[in-house]
């Protein structure tokens, strides 16, 4: 199995660590359904072989679809086998998504004169400094940062070491049982489990263009919403949100006595557009993304604050980045640049299809990310 971290360098520059396969498949396990993507590369072009999704509600005795699941694996594993036998994608090159929920994600400044083959000692010892569980209970893998004199990365780095001369390194700590189930699942779909990545790489890598400026983006899930500012391709804040789409749906269903499934047919359809029927359709919606917007916007003004950095752009992505009306109601609570996450840009893909990707592609920026990271 590779490092978690092993493309992070690349994630940003577009120069993707390649394999000889020249069809790739990225895997996206999410906690309301798995989304895959495979992509092919001829004669120096990447092109969108084939996509799709499959909800994990019905993998639930009475779930439905867009409702948050905890699968075992044995209910994982069949959900991977079935997308994959619906798609027709028989490639086993495979990038799986490792969910950044179950990671913790930090920047440690190290004293410069450490050799880099003591940072094995080092590291964790004061890594758990940032780490709430036991040691014993997450994977560490870390990333030495360069240094940026162009985007004044050094000389903040030195101002908050009070002028010590330091290296920034990119520290993940990985829930071991998240790892254990995830190749459980792999294995027990007959899949090997040699490349991993976790999620929010992903993002970065499908969702950026070479921005010179710090951006934010917002991953609204199914259970949870993933705040992270990136500057330069490097992570530097990450939170979590409890809030996601799947709250917006149940606040729906509370406010009109609708079911769940009812509810999320309503929202998918229409939005924070209310429709005829249901006038007031948008207030439950909006009470939820104010909550996230408010989490959205405390972030950026303590980076903002700390670092002397205005926030350029914030990207909207995940699933309920797919809500219509989303930036309109969003421009009351920001003054960056708003962009819903446009993934499928990067491959080529029949004209045909153009529309139907731009609308469905931020519930498949991680599968793309997943998938370009073995495309030479």
């Amino acid at each position: 199995m590779d490092s978690i971290l092993s493309s992070i360098k690349n994630a940003f520059s577009g120069l993707f660590s390649g394999a000889g396969d020249n069809r790739v498949v990225g895997i996206d396990i999410g906690t309301s359904s798995i989304k895959v993507v495979e992509l092919k590369k001829e004669g120096g072009r990447v092109i969108l072989d084939t996509y799709g999704a499959l909800a994990l509600g019905q993998y639930n005795e009475g779930g439905f679809i867009g409702q948050v699941t905890n699968l075992s694996v044995e209910n994982l594993t069949k959900a991977v086998i079935d997308v994959l036998r619906e798609t027709a994608i028989t490639s086993t090159n495979i990038v799986l998504g490792i969910p950044s929920v179950s990671c913790i994600i930090f920047i440690l400044q190290l004293p410069s004169q450490i050799e880099e083959k003591n940072l094995a000692l080092v590291i964790p010892n004061e890594a758990k400094k940032f780490i709430p569980v036991p040691l014993n209970d997450v994977s560490l893998d870390w990333y030495v940062l360069p240094r940026r004199e162009d985007s004044g990365n050094e000389a903040r780095v030195l101002a908050e070491s009070g002028g010590v001369a330091t290296m920034s390194v990119l520290v993940v700590a990985t829930l071991n049982e998240t790892l254990t189930k995830y190749t459980d699942v792999m294995q027990k779909s007959g899949l090997p489990v040699d490349s991993l990545e976790i999620e929010v790489f992903s993002h970065i890598r499908s969702v950026m263009t070479r921005e010179l400026y710090p951006v934010m983006i917002v991953d609204i899930g199914a259970s949870k919403t993933k705040l992270t500012i990136v500057e330069h391709g490097i992570v530097e804040t990450f939170r979590l949100v409890n809030k996601g789409s799947q709250d917006m749906t149940q606040a729906i269903s509370h406010s009109f006595e609708l079911s769940f499934e009812q509810a999320e047919n309503l929202k998918k359809e229409h939005g924070l557009i209310a429709p005829p029927e249901y006038p007031r359709l948008a207030e439950p919606i909006k009470i939820q993304l104010a909550e996230i917007f408010q989490e959205t916007n405390a972030t950026i003004l303590a980076f903002e604050k700390r670092y002397n950095k205005n926030i350029g752009k914030i990207i909207f992505t995940g699933g309920g980045a797919m809500t219509h009306g989303l930036i309109d109601y969003a421009k009351q609570s920001f003054a960056s640049e708003l962009a819903i996450a446009d993934p499928f840009v990067k491959v080529e893909s029949p004209v045909f299809l153009s529309g139907v990707l731009k609308n469905t592609g931020p519930e498949f920026s991680i599968a793309i990310g997943l998938a370009l990271k073995k495309i030479q």
